[in-house]
């Protein structure tokens, strides 16, 4: 499951990052600038979360696992919204900066607004997902109790992103299997 998490989120990574020619110049430009590099080593620790966590350690793993989920969940919508930046921006439900009237970059756009947008636009199967992992990655701010679930939850989630993460990259745009991370 790791491995295939790892191999999507590398494969989307090369193929994204030189979209030039590809795709339209501002997507492109957006995807050339992107830390696309930092999904994969998030990809990368996933791992670290399916060990038993030491007791003393426990809930700040857990929280910490989710806060790398929500990372990479975020990161995945953000890269969806960039690669249809066109459709994005002719979007009703873009969203806009407030003084200026222009639409947001999805770099700059919250991850509850993303995950709206995804759900009403696109995809409502993955909504409930995405907002247990903003609320338990949300758990790094300690003051307030939060519900953090359990080591068990989280690893059921790890599996649950690559469904995810293979549900995203199968509605973006290749020339062809060869580029297609869906076959790495």
């Amino acid at each position: 499951m790791i491995r295939r998490i790892v191999a999507t989120t590398e494969a989307m990574e090369r193929f994204w990052r030189k979209a030039h020619g590809w795709a339209p110049t501002e997507a492109a430009e957006l995807l050339a600038a992107a830390r696309l590099d930092r999904q994969v080593s998030f990809a990368h620790t996933l791992s670290d979360f399916l060990k038993p966590f030491p007791s003393a350690e426990a809930e700040a793993r857990l929280i910490l696992g989710y806060v790398t989920l929500r990372s990479l969940c975020e990161g995945i919508l953000k890269l969806f919204f960039v690669v249809w930046w066109k459709d994005y921006c002719k979007d009703a439900g873009a969203v806009k900066d407030q003084k200026t009237g222009m639409v947001k970059k999805p770099g700059d756009v919250g991850f509850d607004r993303l995950i709206s947008l995804y759900s009403s636009k696109v995809d409502s199967r993955y909504e409930a997902f995405l907002r247990r992992i903003q609320q338990r990655g949300n758990a790094i701010h300690h003051f307030n109790d939060k519900q953090i679930g359990s080591q068990e939850e989280l690893v059921s989630d790890i599996a649950h992103f690559l469904d995810f993460l293979l549900a995203v990259n199968g509605r973006l745009p290749y020339p062809d299997e060869v580029y297609d991370p869906a076959y790495a």
